[in-house]
């Protein structure tokens, strides 16, 4: 099914508190005291046919699909989020779906981004199999509730790439006191560190992984939705 885009945004989360993430291995986790208050929360609870209703509602442009066994609403995006195209930069189609509650995400992303004049993002896959058969129900690319995006266009034409622009270091924090500033002058790292941090805030993905995080993210920003979770992690 097809359907023209409107605009919407789930308004920000504002005014978080947070209780220690005891027994976290990560020592940047967030455990916020009103997560069920949180858009990721919402979206990751969802059942299926709820999720698809909501897609339906929103005039997200989609349409269903079919993919790997842990994928519980397979969709494909086929339009633009509020102007903003999500362009899949790998030959394998499959690598274009992804779960409907990530794409419930994905459209309040999307109309966040055009706040950074963003108007193309450039992802190398959202689904992924798993070929060693270890994947967890609800968890990153094997259920499609995860997107390793690469860059974002602006509006100026613009190319700002994880890769090439983010002027990360693995291990630093990414976001708030203490956090790893780019270079002085180094306007597209800069660029992109608040738009991951304004992301962040806005609690729509329970991971956004920089490449902050570790070598394997040198050349992308993984966002996910994961169920049967109560923290989140911007790094």
């Amino acid at each position: 099914m097809r359907h023209k885009s409107v605009g919407w945004i789930v308004p920000l989360v504002a005014a978080m508190t947070f209780a220690p993430a005891a027994g976290a291995a990560n020592p940047l986790v967030e455990v916020p005291t009103d997560y069920a208050a949180t858009p990721a929360h919402s979206y990751a609870g969802m059942d299926a046919e709820p999720c698809y209703q909501m897609l339906d509602d929103r005039a997200i442009p989609y349409e269903r699909a079919s993919s790997g066994p842990l994928v519980e609403a397979p969709v494909q995006l086929t339009g633009p989020l509020h102007g903003v195209t999500f362009k899949h930069l790998h030959p394998r189609a499959s690598g274009a779906v992804l779960d409907c509650r990530l794409l419930l995400a994905l459209d309040d992303f999307a109309a966040l981004l055009r706040a950074h004049q963003v108007t193309e993002v450039g992802y190398v896959a959202a689904f992924r199999p798993d070929h060693s058969g270890k994947a967890k129900p609800g968890q990153r690319h094997p259920a499609g509730l995860a997107m390793d995006i690469a860059w974002f266009r602006q509006e100026d034409g613009q190319q700002l790439g994880m890769e090439k622009d983010y002027e990360g270091r693995v291990g630093a924090k990414t976001c708030g006191r203490r956090a790893q500033e780019p270079a002085p002058g180094n306007e597209h790292a800069s660029t992109l560190r608040k738009l991951v941090c304004d992301t962040g805030k806005a609690r729509l993905f329970n991971l956004l992984l920089t490449p902050n995080y570790d070598i394997d993210h040198r050349d992308h920003m993984h966002v996910e939705v994961r169920r049967n979770i109560h923290w989140f992690l911007v790094q």
